[in-house]
């Protein structure tokens, strides 16, 4: 089974564990690391160390952080590149996770995905999907042009 390891500031992985629960129900094989003010670096890659082995199951890890380039992202790669083996090969850190992409990483460990390259894609993809904007003022000017048509 595909292993889920979140990893942000804050209590934000909990939440997102938390949303993903009530959308799809029980997440399994899933940890969260969180990095709180004033906790230590050294211990967050320590605790992100220890969710990682706990979850692989052989199948890969997906390490989702927050925000690229930040402490818990740059812990995960640093812990990423100290594995041995198939684990360093299969374990993958994405940076910047929203609620979609962990749906759609959920999505694969629930079908029992390897995690490779293609899945990665697919799950970056999905989070960038779920970005969108609308303004009240784009409904205006859609409403326009709908009463243009009608002449």
């Amino acid at each position: 089974m595909l292993g889920i390891v979140l990893a942000t500031h804050g209590q934000l992985s909990n939440g997102l564990k938390d949303s993903a629960e009530v959308i799809i129900g029980a997440v399994s094989n899933t940890e969260t690391v969180n990095l709180n003010q004033g906790d230590d670096i050294q211990e967050l890659g320590q605790k992100i160390k220890q969710a990682i082995q706990q979850v692989d199951k052989g199948e890969g890890v997906i390490v989702l952080t927050d925000l690229v380039s930040a402490s818990p992202y740059n812990q995960s790669v640093l812990v990423v590149n100290a594995l041995e083996g198939s684990a360093r090969e299969t374990t993958f850190v994405i940076g910047g996770v929203n609620l979609p992409m962990l749906l759609e990483t959920i999505n694969h460990q629930l079908i029992g995905t390897k995690a490779d390259e293609q899945m990665i894609q697919s799950i970056v993809a999905q989070g960038a999907n779920g970005i969108s904007l609308w303004q009240a003022a784009d409904t205006a000017a859609d409403m326009d042009d709908e009463e243009e048509d009608d002449f």
